[in-house]
């Protein structure tokens, strides 16, 4: 679990109830039927497991990737609220405003609102500001009418239910009582009542019987399967996965084999990880195993959905996962768009999870992964997850759009300005090289000016930059480079990074 509050914060009938009435407001706001714009409180709270958390260094600053929502400042009555753990750079907020095309920087900042906790802890944000009275009230204060605000959250946990109903405004996100759709074995199921392929596997592993069984049962049915991936429920981000490997595998009596070599044929995408520590992990949340598939070529697409109470659910994008670690299982950045041969097809498979996901009630932002083995042809095509929440393709999509002013074509996955050319990126948030811990954001962005590689709004092309936090200290940059092609976007990226290194080699 995230934390204790996760528990103590759990709604009975009664709150539940409040809480799907505070939901009912949605609808009229997303339709714009008030009288004024909406304010949006926005809590960037990572309420996942904790476990996981400590995996990811400098996690804390990727409270700063929605910033993108600064975005609703075009609108000129509009209000925001952006609540952190600590007190965001003024330079990094001044940045997130400029990079937004036809928004009034000044204009803009005097309708932004930045709170904190001034606590810098591992809890998730969100419980810092429940057990804060004077912040919660410093966050009402700022709300000019609730009738006309709402919550928007990186992800949905009983904790942004409970600070939902102690605000009394509705929470832009996915009931948490849905949730369980989008753990490893729920989107599975869900995937597979709504039509879509899923790789062959197993669901709700809870023990070490269960796992040992699931890893016999899909060898027997797969006699050429090399290779088995484990998957932590909650996990996010390929930190919770573990590869089992089949080698030496006999014939016969799969599970006793199994059984007596579990711990050492398994290998573990996190470091820190050890058999003791990763079962007791995949007992108290539960989890999955399936085929993991290896075919050489194979790539990682994911589709970007948003379901909103009034259009219901709606693709935002396609991009190919840059997937790294020891096992290729760890998210590390993306490319946009994702492969022509197969992008149509993930978008019409992604759509059926997110009518299925919408007829069950779910809200918000979410995304669905893929595998193709075959990414020339399109053949072969796997849906691997549902993430109920914003992912780390989000930002750079909608860092894009705020840009270059565009628009999402649907027909082809592509994103074409104004003028109808395409454009595309590669973007990470946790670009890490040695020596940029001592780098500082205004570096960075002067690195990229006196090369000539930031974006620029007369070629609608360049590198924006975002989590530029992340830099003192951490060593973490998140970039998007954007460009006419897929080849020119790299081509960029790699060159910003070869100047940051060069930046970085001089000063010794």
């Amino acid at each position: 679990m995230t934390s204790g509050l996760l528990a103590t914060q759990s709604d009975g009938p009664t709150s539940q109830q409040t809480f799907e009435q505070l939901q009912q407001r949605l609808p009229a706001l997303f339709a714009r039927r008030g009288a004024q714009a909406p304010t949006l409180v926005v809590v960037p709270s990572l309420s996942l497991d904790s476990e996981e958390l400590r995996k990811i260094k400098g996690v804390i600053h990727f409270e700063e990737r929605l910033l993108f929502l600064t975005q609703a400042l075009r609108v000129p009555d509009a209000r925001m609220l952006y609540v952190t753990s600590l007190p965001l750079q003024q330079t990094v907020v001044d940045y997130a405003l400029g990079a937004i095309s036809s928004l009034p920087t000044g204009h803009a900042r005097s309708r932004l609102t930045l709170l904190d906790c001034a606590d810098g802890s591992s809890q998730p944000l969100t419980e810092k500001i429940l057990k804060d009275d004077g912040l919660l009230d410093r966050i009402l204060s700022a709300v000019p009418d609730r009738d006309q605000a709402y919550l928007v959250t990186f992800n949905s946990t009983p904790l942004e239910r409970a600070l939902a109903l102690r605000l009394g405004i509705p929470l832009y996100a996915c009931d948490p009582a849905l949730s369980p759709s989008g753990t490893k074995s729920g989107g599975r199921q869900l995937l597979r009542m709504a039509g879509v392929p899923v790789p062959e596997g197993f669901e709700d592993i809870r023990d070490e019987q269960g796992l040992v069984k699931a890893l016999a049962e899909l060898r027997a049915q797969n006699a050429g399967c090399e290779r088995a991936v484990v998957k932590l429920d909650d996990s996010f981000a390929g930190c919770g996965n573990a590869v089992f490997s089949y080698a030496g595998a006999p014939a016969t009596d799969l599970e006793s084999w199994v059984s007596a070599r579990l711990p050492e044929q398994l290998s573990f995408t996190a470091q820190s990880d050890t058999w003791e520590s990763y079962g007791a992990r995949l007992w108290e949340m539960g989890g999955i195993v399936e085929r993991f598939i290896d075919t050489p070529g194979a790539c990682s697409p994911s589709v970007q959905l948003e379901i909103d109470p009034v259009r219901g659910a709606q693709v935002v994008s396609t991009h190919e996962q840059v997937l790294g670690g020891s096992a290729g299982q760890v998210f590390v950045g993306c490319t946009f768009p994702a492969g022509p041969a197969y992008r149509t097809e993930i978008q019409r498979l992604a759509l059926r999870a997110g009518d299925a996901l919408a007829a069950k009630g779910v809200l918000g932002h979410l995304s669905v992964d893929f595998l193709v083995e075959d990414p020339v042809s399109g053949k072969g095509i796997h849906a691997l997850e549902i993430n109920l929440r914003m992912g780390g393709a989000t930002a750079p999509f909608f860092l894009l759009h705020g840009a270059v002013e565009g628009t999402y074509a649907q027909d082809t996955g592509e994103y074409l300005t104004p003028e109808g050319e395409p454009r595309c990126y590669v973007a990470s948030d946790r670009a890490q090289r040695e020596g940029y811990e001592l780098l500082r954001p205004e570096e960075v962005v002067d690195i990229a000016l006196r090369e000539g590689l930031h974006y620029s709004r007369a070629t609608r092309t360049g590198v924006v930059f975002y989590v530029l936090g992340a830099l003192p200290g951490v060593g973490k940059l998140g970039l998007v480079a954007i460009e006419k092609s897929p080849e020119k976007a790299q081509h960029l990226y790699d060159a910003m990074l070869a100047a940051a290194d060069a930046a970085c080699r001089r000063r010794g």
